[in-house]
């Protein structure tokens, strides 16, 4: 005997966008011919950068050459830069390009040899320095008080300033910019520091040097560690086995494998301890205890135990601090923490219930930080003030400036920190660009496919026709796959639309009032239909349609029975005003063959 198995998946939000308010609008139809322009200008790469603040943009070349018989093959990738109306602004041919927003300079390396151009590609470094220590180095460490290191090619170092003028010759083995006048020099295995004209400001008798901050370096003397000024005299005497952090005129500092607190001076704050390490939650006063098990006491100048955690962090501002508890593990990796936040007299003045370990890993980075609360996530900003209410499901990403949740369908949708949608899709990540627009990333369930592009708050994009329906089918395909089981927001709805019963009564109504055709049963053949259909804001079911086919019968059945569909209880927005939500359900049709003993 054959029976029908019908398979609801999955209600998806319908795709649109929402008005985003822009800080350098583009009208829509200038916008879209500028991305498609682009877009023609962007498949000429295989991957590029996202545009910086110019409107420029590094783009990338995979080149390859094949040697003899086809037995060997080299690659190696070329650098250009293109402009926001998909212009050559320099030609593919470069080794290496970054750009030094700072200082409005372009690093541009070729044949192993670098220089920087300024913004109308004149070279204001010559192309003269060895580039390959530039290429590793972060755009924001190459130029500190208007200086930057070079290397030649026998591998020194000096510096230059941003207008090529040499500051100190390379002839240095290693040189380290840490004030306008200083720099902490390498020569022979020996450490000392120099100012602008070459002058000796530290001797070079030390194995070891790290500026520390407030005109103090940390110094190595044959085993052991101490703090001198930039002027050389010493401040703590050489009787430490480590130096690991300072703050505020305080060091913590290791002495008879215990660790301690020291002032400026030398003195003891804070008695010696067994600890694996202390260190400082900067601008609070606090002193952290890292125990051997991993977790942290924290603790005033004063040796007083404030609170313990598996985790903590102060705000930008230094008024409050944020102490986080471990609650559970799942799966091995997934830990949902306790939050309370404290003022700088230890007042408590928050808490929320739970938040996701990996939401927080990197907190020092957002300015957007995931918070949940009965069930439903949010966001606070760095000062654990709640900026965007607790009304998400997860997973949510926090960012700069901005958020991520997502959906029922698993698309991001991308949140500014006033909680309005700036876009949304089927991306494994979307950041901010300019002239209103985002680049976003597709990737597909096996990583097999990905997808680079941009687009604006009114649905243009770069991408091709055969680019949009192939991320619509990996992204469909992932979701037959999954069996969420579940409904959530969709793009506009707080609070979302709901079948009479719920998602269980859903599921029993279609596979009640269903029928598999018996012209498609009779031939064996099985499928899937992706339906389409609205949530009016009465809850009445509207403007059934088939985005995907399977079998003409088993079309018209689909509509058939979504159009009888009883109302449903109308989403609302977040002031509880009923919205229309726009769905899309796929629904398997399986003609499974008769088991053996069956008839």
């Amino acid at each position: 005997m054959k029976r029908l198995l019908i398979v609801l998946l999955l209600l998806l939000p319908f795709l649109s966008w929402a008005q985003l308010k822009p800080t350098e609008p583009l009208p829509p139809d200038e916008s879209k011919a500028r991305l498609q322009q682009l877009g023609d200008s962007l498949r000429k790469y295989n991957r590029f950068e996202n545009f910086d603040r110019h409107g420029w943009m590094v783009v990338e070349k995979d080149m390859q050459t094949e040697y003899g018989n086809y037995w060997k093959h080299e690659y190696w990738s070329i650098y250009g830069i293109i402009d926001d109306k998909g212009q050559t602004v320099l030609p593919c041919e470069y080794d290496c390009i970054r750009f030094q927003e700072h200082s409005n300079l372009i690093m541009v390396m070729k044949d192993n040899l670098a220089g920087f151009m300024n913004r109308h590609l004149e070279w204001v470094i010559p192309k003269i320095y060895n580039g390959e220590t530039w290429c590793s180095l972060e755009c924001d460490d190459f130029f500190q008080y208007g200086m930057v290191v070079t290397t030649d090619t026998a591998g020194k170092h000096g510096v230059v300033d941003s207008t090529g003028r040499i500051i100190l010759p390379c002839k240095y083995d290693w040189v380290e910019i840490v004030e306008p006048n200083l720099f902490l020099i390498e020569e022979s295995d020996k450490w000392g520091a120099v100012n602008q004209h070459g002058d000796i400001m530290i001797p070079f008798v030390y194995t070891h040097l790290r500026y520390l901050g407030d005109h103090f370096v940390e110094a190595k003397k044959q085993s052991l560690y101490g703090v001198i000024s930039t002027k050389g005299h010493e401040t703590i005497p050489f009787v430490y086995e480590d130096i690991y952090d300072y703050d505020n005129g305080f060091f913590a500092v290791k002495k008879d494998g215990k660790w301690g607190v020291v002032d400026s001076k030398g003195n003891i704050i804070f008695p010696f301890q067994n600890a694996l390490r202390m260190y400082f939650e900067e601008g609070m006063d606090i002193i952290v205890k890292l125990l051997d098990d991993g977790s942290e006491e924290l603790m005033d100048l004063k040796g007083n135990v404030l609170a313990k955690s598996y985790l903590s962090f102060s705000s930008t501002s230094g008024e409050s601090v944020a102490i986080f508890e471990q609650k559970e593990i799942l799966d091995d990796e997934e830990i949902i923490i306790a939050c309370t936040i404290y003022d700088r007299n230890w007042n408590k003045i928050g808490e929320f219930d739970e938040i996701l370990y990996d939401c927080v890993d990197m907190i020092n980075d957002i300015t957007m930080i995931p918070v949940k609360r009965n069930g439903k996530w949010g966001f606070v900003n760095r000062d654990f003030q709640l900026i965007v209410p607790c009304v998400y499901a997860g997973p949510v990403e926090g960012g700069r400036g901005y958020g991520t949740v997502t959906t029922a369908d698993q698309q991001k949708m991308l949140i500014n920190e006033q909680g309005e949608m700036l876009v949304k899709g089927p991306y494994k990540w979307m950041v901010p660009s300019i002239n209103d627009w985002f680049k976003v990333c597709f990737v597909s369930p096996d990583e097999s496919v990905a997808i680079q592009g941009f687009i604006d708050r009114f649905g243009n994009n770069t991408f091709t026709e055969e680019e949009l329906k192939l991320m619509q089918k990996l992204h469909l395909q992932e979701m037959l796959e999954d069996d969420y089981g579940d409904m959530f927001l969709d793009q506009y709805a707080h609070e979302m639309p709901e079948f009479p019963g719920g998602i269980d009564s859903l599921y029993a109504y279609l596979n009640r009032n269903m029928q598999f055709p018996e012209e498609v049963k009779a031939k064996g053949l099985s499928g899937k239909v992706v339906a389409q259909f609205v949530v009016e804001t009465d809850g009445s079911v509207n403007e059934v349609v088939i985005i995907e086919h399977f079998h003409p019968l088993c079309d018209e059945e689909v509509i058939r029975i979504l159009q009888q569909m009883p109302a449903w209880k109308p989403g609302k927005n977040s002031d509880g005003k009923p919205i229309r939500c726009y769905f899309q359900i796929p629904i398997k049709f399986t003609a499974e063959k008769e088991e053996e003993g069956e008839r």
